[in-house]
């Protein structure tokens, strides 16, 4: 057996904390600056000290202790600078906390999660690859069991096919994973894991750190970071393949940009508008670019697809030439791929910039297609067309005219379907008219985040949070608070469904621990009803089947009491039943200092609950109905 030598916690904190104070690191880094430090750490403590030098101005989420994180979780019992551990009440949960697009991206750094051997590791798989599919930079540390007992059975090791089969279950969610076997390969595993998570196109990375591993020293340094990552992120595009997108939109009468969530990442809202001004073009956002372009500008065309809005869709649909940046072609984004519904291709021209350079040409053609990141690309691309095109650009009156006509049409057709019920998207559009222009939302899943992708606009970059790849349910909860306290100067609204909160109602009990001020708009209408009404549009009006929140004695329906739930976690709550309510209670929650609940009572009315769905879903209807 390994010996496990004592650690100096207090010392080694003490000379940090020193260091710190001396400007020996400097914060901001993408990597810690701990190269210099002389002397045995241990492995745990080098390691998690790394973690919150690198997040130590964004925050680091614990999910929970468990005895595979003994070892490292004392190591972070005394964070350092401001940086913040946060106990999720399930792991899943501190995933996706971490990764709501707020927390990492908005600084360029990754969050972290630590998690136990087993279940407690196992659990954040679904937050993994929420993370991955929309390409947020994460860092997931989780406790293996020890080196010297592998493949024996420890207590929550599956081993029966492989030993500790555990990393390779993540393998599949993450850009990397690392099995750390040995003290000495954490200062190589460290800075290739962050610059993995940070680089290219971004992602979650996994590191497996074994009981024993965590308990152990090293005397190896750590290496001089700036010496294993690329001086800059940024990728130019090929100058002939610019000029010859330049050509083509120049070329065009009718030009659309679809700005993908690339876009966010890259931070790049001023050089979409400015190729927008300057081509007049219409921009259309993806439901992961929302909030890249102010969608009450004059060229703002909305969202396009399954969930688009009728603006985005007619505006995509006849298109002659469409920039896409930084977008993936996502099925929710092309309505299935249907052709005609919302896009035509050909013979609309497709020209694509695109970091990953797989996703050029997967899902349509592509008359140019550029590697690059967003921002350098159509930096580059502005110059092009200035040089081709003179310096004042395109004016199309018409167009614009165009647009304004169908955003006009489509904003009174939702306002026309209101009754005098209380509706989502009548909590949707007067919450929207309370709050601030910076104010951050979070839909995840079903009517909220379909609803509000089409009917809450945002304007700033980051103020639209949402699994908009893998749509996972119970993320709202989590991903407000993660929101909230990345972000404690605007107001955070999580816009959740009575079914999707109960997923994770237990994280009330962080939003009041951290005194998160977030607002959690409770959708409450008993059921699944974004699902019942699939089911009748498809199947049937009387064909709405299991989705009722009712008692299977008597059928009666069994409503959950959110404020009651929400006072007993410590949370301040109200309940709505009538619009006209709704304005008393955003105000009294901006004006609370804490985690406040607002428990809208939907009609469930199908007139009432139904969207309007603009694109089309492949969702394949059984044989026998007609």
């Amino acid at each position: 057996m390994r010996q496990v030598r004592t650690i100096r916690y207090r010392e080694i904190a003490a000379d940090l904390r020193r260091r710190l104070d001396e400007g020996e690191f400097v914060v901001g880094r993408l990597l810690p600056s701990e190269a210099e430090l002389s002397g045995a750490y241990s492995a745990s403590r080098v390691t998690i000290r790394k973690a919150l030098e690198v997040l130590r101005n964004d925050g680091l989420v614990d999910s929970r202790q468990g005895f595979g994180w003994f070892v490292a979780g004392e190591a972070v019992r005394q964070p350092l600078g401001g940086l913040v551990t946060i106990e999720a009440q399930l792991e899943a949960r501190a995933l996706m906390l971490s990764s709501n697009n707020i927390l990492s991206p908005a600084s360029g750094k990754p969050l972290a999660t630590m998690t136990s051997i087993g279940p407690g590791s196992l659990n954040i798989a679904t937050g993994l690859a929420t993370a991955f599919i929309d390409s947020i930079p994460m860092i997931s540390f989780t406790g293996g069991p020890q080196t010297y007992m592998l493949g024996r059975g420890v207590l929550q090791e599956l081993e029966r096919q492989q030993d500790n089969v555990f990393p390779h279950i993540l393998q599949p969610m993450t850009k990397r994973n690392w099995d750390v076997q040995h003290v000495d390969l954490l200062a190589d595993v460290l800075p290739r894991a962050f610059n993995t998570a940070l680089t290219g196109r971004p992602g979650p990375v996994h590191i497996e750190l074994p009981m024993d591993i965590q308990a152990e020293f090293t005397d190896k340094k750590v290496p001089d970071p700036a010496e294993r990552r690329p001086a800059s992120n940024v990728v130019r595009p090929d100058p002939d393949s610019v000029d010859a997108a330049a050509a083509k939109l120049l070329g065009a009468q009718r030009p659309v940009i679809l700005a993908g969530g690339g876009c966010l990442e890259a931070e790049a809202a001023a050089e979409v508008k400015a190729v927008a001004e300057y081509l007049d073009a219409a921009v259309v956002v993806t439901m992961m670019g929302k909030g890249i372009f102010p969608e009450d500008h004059p060229l703002a065309a909305e969202h396009t697809g399954s969930n688009g809005t009728a603006v985005g869709n007619h505006m995509t649909l006849n298109a002659d030439v469409i920039l896409a940046v930084g977008t993936r072609f996502a099925e929710q984004t092309s309505s299935s791929y249907m052709d005609g519904m919302s896009f035509s291709i050909p013979p609309t021209e497709i020209v694509h910039f695109d970091i990953d350079s797989t996703e050029i040409g997967k899902n349509y053609p592509t008359a140019v297609g550029v590697v690059c990141d967003a921002k350098a690309g159509l930096s580059d691309l502005l110059a092009a067309l200035e040089d081709r095109g003179g310096p004042e650009g395109k004016s199309r009156p018409e167009y614009r005219a165009e647009i304004a006509k169908w955003r006009a049409d489509w904003h009174e057709t939702l306002v026309g379907r209101w009754t005098d019920n209380l509706s989502l998207s009548r909590v949707l559009h007067g919450m929207r008219d309370l709050l601030p222009r910076d104010a951050i939302a979070i839909a995840s899943a079903g009517h909220p985040q379909i609803q509000a992708f089409q009917e809450f606009l945002s304007y700033e970059p980051r103020t639209w949070i949402s699994p908009g790849g893998y749509s996972t349910m119970g993320y709202t909860l989590p991903a407000a608070i993660g929101a909230k306290l990345a972000r404690p100067d605007v107001p955070v609204v999580g816009f959740a469904g009575d079914g999707d909160l109960q997923q994770t109602i237990q994280e009330l009990a962080v939003a009041a621990e951290t005194g998160a001020a977030v607002i959690i708009a409770c959708l409450n209408n008993t059921g699944w009803l974004s699902i019942r009404d699939f089911q009748r549009g498809m199947f049937g009006e009387e064909r709405g089947f299991s989705t009722e929140f009712r008692q299977r004695k008597g059928d009666k329906l069994m409503p959950v009491d959110f404020v009651q739930v929400a006072k007993a976690f410590n949370c301040e709550a109200e309940k709505v039943t009538t619009p006209g309510e709704i304005a008393g209670a955003v105000g009294r929650a901006l004006a609370s200092d804490g985690p406040y609940l607002i428990e809208f009572m939907l009609s469930r009315d199908p007139a009432d609950t139904e969207g309007v769905n603009i694109g089309h879903w492949d969702l394949p209807k059984p044989a026998y109905l007609p």
